[in-house]
């Protein structure tokens, strides 16, 4: 009786086996078929062409190169390589390797060095006095041509535009550095400056300075030496140089290089070399006029009221 039911499942079991088998067929053969599920009649919905606009390329100018050179040019979407050159102490926009090979080229070259950078002196300095009292000879030092001027009271120097009001000598509290004020004789010198219609004061125990910077280059052909400020133009063979921003902390000069034509332009950022930092320490040989000769450096003195 066991082995007959047993025989009557696997029947059972094989002829559902059979069955399943065709069912999977008959839903492969229908999912085969091109006709669509449901039919485009019952689908009630509106249907719209898509006018599809493809916008035009965008045509970028090329870009053009910056201020400081031919070969500082970026794009507008790529951003900038910068290199940092050790031997020159500047930021190139090509490698240092690339930039020592192309120091060859002549352009790249600069035909001026920075000397030094610093406060910019009054153009009269009071270098000292003689005679007495009433009838006393002052010394000017005029920097634009290195000569020394002798004046009185009520002289007019045409050669440097001035005209002296008044010149005394003046018992004055000096305050010296590392010890007790004294008392010196100081001569003063009240000047009226027809440039700037000013009247501006002298005396022999400082250097008149202005506030703003100027420079001393030296051209690398001749060895001459040009006093220039911001904005002053040094005119040489194959270029000219003009003088941009100053710097005396630390001494820097950009320079901008133009050629002839004017159609090409080179900035860099000139320093003095070690050599140059050497000669500006040091004071005033006797019978040596200047404008960068250094005079020791006092607090403005105060007169006794």
């Amino acid at each position: 009786m066991d082995k007959f039911i047993l025989l009557v499942a696997m029947v059972v079991f094989l002829l559902m086996g059979i069955m399943s088998i065709k069912s999977v067929k008959s839903l492969d053969t229908l999912s085969s078929q091109d006709m669509p599920m449901l039919s485009e009649n019952k689908v009630d919905v509106e249907l719209f062409v898509v006018d599809r606009h493809i916008p035009k390329s965008i045509s970028w100018a090329p870009p053009q190169p910056q201020s400081r050179g031919e070969d500082w040019v970026f794009d507008v979407f790529t951003p900038p390589v910068l290199y940092y050159n050790p031997a020159s102490r500047e930021f190139t926009v090509t490698s240092p390797e690339t930039t020592n090979l192309k120091s060859k080229d002549p352009w790249t070259e600069f035909e001026i060095e920075l000397v030094e950078v610093r406060q910019r002196p009054y153009r009269l300095q009071l270098v000292g006095y003689a005679g007495e009292e009433g009838n006393y000879m002052a010394y000017f030092e005029f920097l634009n041509t290195n000569e020394l001027l002798l004046a009185k009271s009520g002289k007019m120097l045409v050669e440097a535009g001035v005209k002296v009001l008044s010149f005394e000598v003046k018992q004055m509290e000096v305050e010296q550095e590392g010890s007790m004020p004294v008392f010196e004789k100081v001569g003063v010198a009240r000047l009226l400056d027809y440039e700037t219609n000013e009247e501006v004061y002298l005396t022999n125990l400082e250097t008149k300075m202005f506030s703003d910077l100027e420079a001393k280059v030296r051209s690398n052909e001749d060895g001459d030496v040009y006093v220039v400020r911001e904005g002053s133009q040094v005119e040489l063979a194959d270029s000219s140089y003009v003088i941009g921003a100053l710097s005396d902390s630390p001494p820097e000069a950009m320079v901008t290089k133009i050629s002839i034509d004017g159609g090409k332009r080179l900035s860099k950022l000139l320093k003095p070399s070690a050599t140059d930092d050497l000669l500006n320490q040091g004071n005033q040989d006797q019978g040596t006029y200047s404008p960068f000769a250094i005079r020791p450096k006092f607090v403005s003195p105060k007169p006794n009221s």
